[in-house]
């Protein structure tokens, strides 16, 4: 049985084999992947990828939610997202999203969020869910905090990728937090 998440326009389901070739066209797209910390770098990362979320998707425990985000009346590939919860800490999961092009700037990113946080905190009962995001990602530090989540700092260039030092900025929400949020 495959796992779904309404978010309103989009519905988030478990990856399939079908998603190779989105995932594809998603990880080649330089201006989609810029500020993305996944490596899909080549053919070999971007199948494991989608096999471990397919792999993921199969187990009694699960503590990954790797989604496709689809329109609903045509099933077209709009991104991937994802909640995960850290095995070592099961109350706590992290959100992230990565759009199509198509998908930018109207709203849908916060959809997504939105949909994450409600089942993160009502549905798997987590106390904290956070995001992060690279420093120079302006857009994506604006949805998190739009939907409430806090600026907790920012770890700086701990990581190489694709042609420089990355430093990342950390959002977070606890539970108490969520349940005083403005419907």
């Amino acid at each position: 049985m495959t796992f779904s998440l309404n978010t309103g326009r989009l519905v988030l389901e478990d990856l399939a084999e079908h998603d190779l070739g989105d995932l594809t066209r998603m990880a080649r797209d330089r201006d989609v992947m810029r500020y993305v910390l996944v490596w899909l770098e080549d053919d070999e990362q971007i199948e494991a990828f989608l096999r471990r979320g397919i792999d993921e998707a199969k187990r009694n425990d699960r503590i990954s939610y790797m989604l496709a985000a689809r329109v609903p009346k045509t099933g077209e590939f709009a991104g991937l997202t994802f909640l995960e919860i850290d095995p070592g800490s099961r109350s706590t999961g992290e959100v992230g999203i990565v759009l199509m092009k198509d998908y930018w700037s109207r709203g849908y990113a916060e959809e997504i969020l939105r949909a994450y946080l409600s089942f993160g905190f009502e549905t798997l009962g987590l106390h904290r869910v956070f995001g992060k995001c690279d420093e120079e990602n302006h857009p994506s530090a604006r949805l998190m905090e739009r939907c409430g989540l806090q600026y907790e700092g920012t770890i700086r260039e701990h990581v190489w990728l694709r042609d420089h030092w990355r430093s990342t900025r950390y959002y977070g929400m606890l539970a108490a937090e969520y349940t005083t949020l403005p419907p």
